[in-house]
């Protein structure tokens, strides 16, 4: 049996780039000058890096924000009109853009297998104290049917029919109980004042959970969540104030975001990732899983979950914050097929704004 970290895992991810080298384009073989010429528009590298990236023998792992300039690379011919050279991701179409990310999971895959990391490596939802998940309460919608199984005094009554964002809340769970066997994970639609005093996460935005809108309040959160007459779907993202308010909005096919009632196809939603200190206890987080659409607020979450983009987001949350307990990012949340792509918050675009 091979371990993780042995030469052998690392030789696989220097195959596959030797691999994307010399026939990622059908007919082409790029020599390694002519690659690094290409990744060095991110940022500058040698030749002789690319040359131990690929060496099987002896394979170096390259960073996570190499392996997701790879990615965009191979991700469209048009990388090599007018010479070898980086596109950026806003110039990609659908189908290129989900062959970026296809290239961009398989080789951070790769990476995680070569580097040998366990679940025992993952910080960022690892927790010293019980564990609240305040979701929210579609009971608070006017414009929702939630049919007889939601109410309480129906003898067939399931509690989480009633919930908010399923999807994220059965990733973040699982992963929560994962990482923190010993401690209880409790969902809430209504917290209890004991409930507030824990580790708290947050899924979803204000509009279906008076908690939240409280939460949001006294956090002081640098990000507002508003309504928008051009985005009847959701609560847009907006910085600052008139005259410098910058808002973060959806992007949709033909740039038609539709009615509640026939919605558009969604291309991009934004996600919120935030850690607060718990206004309710200063020794307990805050975490804000957010998003303008279900498809934001799932993004976020997969951000810190998902094998293959977790290792990288985590260290770029380190890098960046510097292990602070306080910061806020917005992202772009890709949706292909209707499915919510897990983001990479090294991938060129995907961060939109961070704080502080």
């Amino acid at each position: 049996m091979v371990e993780p970290g042995s030469p052998a895992t690392g030789a696989s991810l220097a195959r596959r780039l030797r691999e994307l080298r010399l026939s990622g384009f059908s007919g082409v073989r790029l020599t390694q000058a002519q690659l690094a010429g290409a990744l060095s528009q991110d940022e500058p590298v040698a030749t002789s890096t690319l040359s131990s990236w690929e060496n099987v023998g002896a394979p170096a792992l390259p960073p996570p924000s190499r392996l997701s300039a790879y990615a965009l690379f191979f991700a469209t011919e048009r990388s090599l009109e007018g010479g070898p050279h980086l596109l950026s991701t806003d110039q990609l179409d659908p189908a290129e853009e989900q062959k970026r990310h296809e290239i961009e999971q398989d080789l951070l895959q790769l990476r995680e297998a070569g580097a040998g990391s366990s679940a025992a490596d993952h910080q960022f939802w690892r927790f010293d104290a019980p564990i609240t998940v305040i979701c929210s309460d579609l009971r608070k919608s006017d414009a929702l049917k939630l049919g007889p199984l939601s109410d309480e005094d129906n003898p067939n009554f399931a509690d989480l029919y009633s919930y908010g964002d399923l999807d994220a809340l059965l990733e973040l769970y699982g992963h929560l109980r994962a990482t923190n066997p010993d401690l209880p994970v409790t969902p809430r639609r209504r917290p209890t004042a004991a409930d507030l005093t824990n580790h708290l996460v947050v899924l979803g935005g204000i509009a279906w959970n008076d908690v939240t809108r409280r939460l949001n309040e006294m956090s002081s959160l640098p990000v507002k969540q508003v309504e928008d007459a051009r985005i009847p779907t959701g609560e847009i993202f907006v910085v600052g104030d008139d005259p410098d308010k910058v808002e973060f909005l959806p992007n949709w096919q033909n740039d038609d975001p539709g009615t509640v009632v026939n919605p558009g196809v969604l291309v991009n939603d934004v996600g919120m990732l935030a850690r607060l200190p718990n206004p309710y206890n200063s020794l307990r987080t805050l975490t804000y899983c957010n998003g303008i659409h279900s498809r934001g607020v799932l993004g976020a979450v997969l951000c810190v979950t998902e094998r293959a983009v977790r290792d990288a987001n985590e260290q770029y949350l380190e890098e960046t914050f510097s292990g602070s307990d306080r910061f806020v990012i917005l992202m772009r949340v890709p949706v292909l097929g209707g499915t919510t792509v897990s983001p990479a918050l090294r991938s060129p675009g995907t961060v939109l704004f961070s704080w502080p």
